[in-house]
């Protein structure tokens, strides 16, 4: 929006009037705004000079916007705008998610593609492993080589975004600043935070588009029906930097936790004890929808079941308006699942093989210590928390080679800025001195990274 806003200064400077402040983004920014230009639909901006620039300066003005908030704002704002934008919505939704989510508008249109019950019900290992190998080639080819949906699709792909994937954004937010005292601070998340969330965020559904259990397939799925937890990291998770993966296991965290939560509160709805389950009763068994949430071990299944169901699912639990419809929505989804199918495709085991069968430049650069100097916010360049944990040298290890309780504050989410307002690298260095002290009691290493030695 600053380049829109800037844009706009040197532009309509020449009309010798103040620029108009924008209005607050509606609630649905896909909704048509009023075409009635009334100051009392308005509010007191006046709208008159914008409303006259010439159409190419209003086409310059759009191609400016970088988000499809701002997009929301200026045509629910500006009825010549809005009828400009209907000329070609698809174009001017599409560019928008672009401006906004650069690259990772790759996993974004792959999520659209695996998000739906038809995809998933014919899922089989041939077709995952084509999928997968498309998914790269556009990672290789970048966005400029992804076709422009159609205008149906693209407002679904907008919509999902702004409806469900940035709500669950601000959610995850407010989740992590609650886990640790100074993250509140600033206020608004800076656009490389956003991106860096919202990439967990997509790629996490990915991986559950492309994993997790289908609908209609029992109350049992094998996560290795498909492909089991090794070649899950070598085909998907091998593709990104390993900063990267922890974001998506950031994410993970997050709907674990809001599962338990949710299942704390439904767990005697849907207890076979429970006396409303009697006339379905029969003998010792478990009554037909009942399920045992709060056992440990089926406890635990089920909800790596559920998390495995994807975003969804989560923004209608999160939204749901009554606890009788909690637990219906529950109910429906319960899937048991014997692991947590993100965190086991990450263990040390399965990264190790992966090593052994496809060295990386990634792994090299490990071996060779070669220095990871913070050197500014970016959207492609390690973040401040992981260069500061492994001591500025770089590092390919990730999952179980990470102190769990950083995730639950999101530690590779956040600028630097936001960190030093909080005890970040007090906790970081605290974790790591602990980390290298029961290395070296237990097989005499200080670094995880000594178990391969420097080339």
């Amino acid at each position: 929006m600053q380049r829109l806003k800037r844009f706009l200064l040197k532009r309509y400077s020449r009309f010798g009037r103040e620029l108009p402040a924008p209005e607050p983004t509606p609630p649905n920014p896909l909704a048509s705004p009023s075409t009635n230009t009334s100051p009392s639909c308005r509010g007191s901006v006046d709208l008159s000079g914008i409303e006259r620039l010439p159409f190419e300066i209003r086409n310059e003005i759009l191609l400016a916007v970088d988000s499809i908030a701002d997009l929301s704002s200026l045509v629910h704002a500006s009825p010549t705008f809005h009828q400009q934008y209907c000329l070609d919505r698809a174009f001017w939704l599409w560019h928008c998610l672009k401006q906004e989510l650069g690259n990772v508008l790759i996993d974004v249109y792959n999520v659209d593609t695996y998000n739906t019950p038809e995809f998933q019900s014919t899922r089989t290992r041939q077709k995952t492993l084509l999928y997968v190998e498309d998914y790269k080639q556009q990672r290789s080819d970048g966005t400029e080589s992804l076709s422009q949906p159609s205008e149906d699709d693209v407002v679904r792909i907008a919509s999902f975004h702004t409806s469900v994937v940035r709500y669950l954004m601000q959610q995850y937010a407010s989740w992590t600043r609650a886990n640790l005292e100074g993250l509140c601070e600033p206020k608004q998340l800076s656009r490389k935070e956003e991106r860096r969330i919202l990439r967990g965020l997509y790629r996490f559904q990915l991986f559950c588009g492309l994993f997790g259990a289908a609908r209609g397939g029992g109350y049992f799925f094998d996560e290795d029906g498909l492909l089991n937890s090794e070649r899950r990291l070598q085909l998907l998770f091998d593709l990104y930097e390993p900063w990267e993966i922890e974001e998506i296991l950031c994410i993970n965290a997050f709907v674990h936790a809001k599962y338990r939560a949710f299942f704390e509160q439904v767990e005697w709805d849907l207890n076979p004890d429970n006396p409303s389950f009697d006339d379905k009763r029969t003998g010792p068994h478990t009554p037909p929808g009942a399920f045992h949430l709060a056992n440990s071990m089926f406890g635990d299944n089920y909800r790596n079941g559920i998390v495995c169901r994807g975003l969804p699912v989560l923004f209608a639990a999160l939204n749901i308006p009554s606890h009788s419809e909690l637990v219906k929505l529950i109910a429906g989804e319960v899937v048991s699942v014997l692991d947590d199918m993100i965190s086991e495709t990450t263990r040390p085991y399965h990264q190790d093989t992966r090593r052994d069968n496809q060295y990386s430049d990634r792994d090299r650069a490990q071996d060779n210590r070669e220095r990871m100097s913070f050197e500014g916010e970016s959207y492609d360049s390690p973040p401040f928390a992981w260069v500061v944990f492994w001591r500025e040298l770089y590092s390919n290890l990730y999952g179980d080679y990470i102190p769990p309780s950083f995730r639950p504050w999101g530690y590779v989410m956040w600028d630097k800025d936001r960190l030093v307002n909080t005890d970040a690298v007090a906790i970081i260095d605290r974790e790591w001195e602990a980390m290298c002290n029961r290395l070296n009691d237990q097989v005499g290493l200080e670094d995880p990274r000594d178990e391969w030695p420097a080339s």
